[in-house]
């Protein structure tokens, strides 16, 4: 990819900030919002509170109305209305200059960072919209389709070839991961940037990157798809986790969980594309996860054999194997299915604290039920484990493709056998009250690229 540095001057000729002709504080525009003050409008942006009212002539008796519009001081030289942006995948500092037309030190004004590395996928920034709408064709709104600019002259350079084309050279350099305005392309073929895309910084072939919801939330199920215009073996990892690519619809898509007491913050998410010529293409950029909010159960009192941390550690590392494996067929298109008819009891990730001293979270969904009860498998799958556990009593495993497994437990008698393909809603067993319980009921939990999720979001949504 090309570093900004290359494109400092291009961009300080394209986007020409005006300087006020009068000695007049001049800035941005920002429309109050329901719930704003003057006090938290100030911090918001940085400025003090007694400037912030002199530059707009209020006086203590002044009271905001929505709707109003207010000059920010101290962004003398940026024009246009604030808003916020949260930062896409494939944004980066200098695309996000070309997309708002400010220039990157304008960018990292508006936000009080010095630092662009600082950006990350989901973030929300302060950004300024032109108080007049932007033409269409100007290259802040883009597709990308790749063809030949002609004529090309040999040893031709980027910004004559470009100038030619009448296109923005920074924003060619930028789709077609060239390093240098200076690069020399006759016969490449170019990505022109038209349409009604944004702009993005990952290199050619690379069309497309997203995820299905940012930021990221602890205990859920994060899904990414990857779209190249060549042939590649995708490979990725996000939060320290290994991500497991497959094909669906034209896209490589890879299911990972995020753990239910990671630490809200930004973590790494990296990308590898390697093409049959052996060449390799890298993308990387952080992306921030959130907090589940999961509240605190109050406390229980349970068998103390059951919370023996050598005991508790043997299973999970059991578990840990059985969901290693990567299944590269998946058997389910729809939403998961509930596997009993009762009521939910606990809902996942809530903190719990045991006999008063093991503090740890449930790592699934309870539901109701007397011994007996039949229970159903909620997706299609195979069995890949019976038998009876410390903690989960008698268990079940189902692999269901893609590094996808759902376990239940605590059960009184199984009626699968290890190694069986079954079909959603096909009987697996009955409700028991074996392992670590406090009375009869079904724990059923979902396993996504090795990490225990919220089986919840499975129930609600549909992967990929």
């Amino acid at each position: 990819m090309p570093r900004a540095l290359h494109a400092s001057a291009l961009l300080a000729l394209v986007f020409v900030v005006a300087r006020p002709a009068s000695a007049q504080v001049q800035g941005p525009i920002y429309i109050v919002q329901p719930g704003d003050n003057l006090t938290a409008i100030a911090a918001r942006f940085g400025t003090r509170l007694d400037e912030l009212m002199a530059v707009n002539g209020f006086d203590l008796a002044h009271v905001l109305q929505p709707g109003d519009r207010i000059m920010i001081p101290g962004l003398e030289g940026i024009r246009g209305v604030l808003t916020t942006h949260s930062v896409e995948f494939g944004e980066n500092l200098t695309t996000l200059s070309l997309r708002f037309g400010l220039s990157p030190e304008a960018v990292l004004r508006l936000n009080h960072t010095a630092n662009p590395e600082r950006l990350y996928a989901g973030q929300e920034l302060v950004v300024v919209q032109p108080e007049e709408a932007t033409p269409a064709s100007q290259v802040s709104d883009v597709r990308f389709e790749r063809g030949r600019l002609a004529p090309l002259a040999s040893g031709e350079p980027l910004l004559l070839t470009a100038a030619k084309g009448g296109l923005n050279p920074w924003a060619l350099a930028q789709v077609n991961g060239l390093q240098s305005f200076a690069d020399q392309f006759t016969g490449r073929t170019l990505y022109v940037a038209e349409g009604d895309q944004p702009l993005r910084a990952w290199p050619a072939p690379i069309t497309d990157v997203r995820f299905r919801t940012l930021p990221l939330t602890q205990g859920r199920t994060a899904e990414v798809q990857v779209e190249s215009s060549a042939a590649a073996r995708v490979q990725g990892e996000l939060a320290s986790n290994a991500l497991n690519f497959s094909e669906s619809d034209n896209a490589w898509v890879a299911l990972q969980g995020l753990p239910a007491m990671i630490e809200p913050g930004v973590y790494p998410f990296m990308l590898r594309l390697q093409f049959e010529d052996g060449t390799t293409r890298d993308f990387s950029q952080d992306v921030a996860v959130a907090s589940g909010d999961y509240p605190n159960d109050p406390p229980l009192a349970v068998n103390p054999e059951t919370l023996d941390p050598v005991v508790n550690q043997r299973e999970l590392e059991t578990m840990r194997a059985m969901v290693a494996v990567f299944t590269p067929e998946r058997a389910w298109s729809s939403p998961f299915r509930v596997p009993v008819d009762t009521g939910v009891t606990s809902s996942f990730g809530r903190r719990r604290l045991f006999n008063g001293t093991y503090a740890t979270y449930h790592g699934g969904m309870d539901f109701a039920g007397r011994v007996c009860h039949e229970i159903f498998a909620p997706a299609g799958g195979r069995i890949v484990f019976i038998g009876p556990q410390d903690v989960c009593g008698m268990a079940t495993v189902i692999d269901h493709g893609w590094g996808v497994f759902s376990r239940v437990c605590h059960q009184d008698s199984v009626s699968v056998q290890t190694g069986q393909t079954i079909a959603a809603v096909e009987g697996i067993g009955t409700i028991g009250r074996s392992g670590r319980v406090t009375g009869p009921h079904l724990h059923w939990e979902i396993w996504v690229g090795g990490v225990q999720v919220d089986p919840q979001q499975w129930l609600d949504e549909s992967f990929p």
